[in-house]
């Protein structure tokens, strides 16, 4: 692990695990209905644009930050997903 990642623990009951097991299933079972371009415009729907281009000012610097979306990309969202929760 470096330095900058930090590492939580969070406790559940075993009712609240299998809740959130139950929700990260409907999930995955939800996207993986969907095509690549479905799963961008839905993931897009909760992140609205203007939140995901943006300047900030860092010690007298202005850094733009613009967020592009590949579509001939090798990996999809789902699979990041899936990557994400099976750790």
């Amino acid at each position: 692990m470096q330095d900058s990642e930090k590492l939580y623990r969070i406790e559940l009951t075993n009712e609240e695990f299998e809740f959130v097991e139950q929700l990260k299933k409907e999930f995955c079972n939800k996207l993986s209905k969907m095509s690549n371009e479905e799963i961008a415009e839905y993931l897009k729907s909760f992140y609205p644009e203007q939140n995901l281009n943006f300047e900030k000012e860092i010690k007298g610097t202005i850094y733009k930050v613009n967020t592009y979306f590949n579509k001939d990309s090798e990996h999809t969202i789902l699979t990041r997903f899936f990557e994400i929760f099976q750790k």
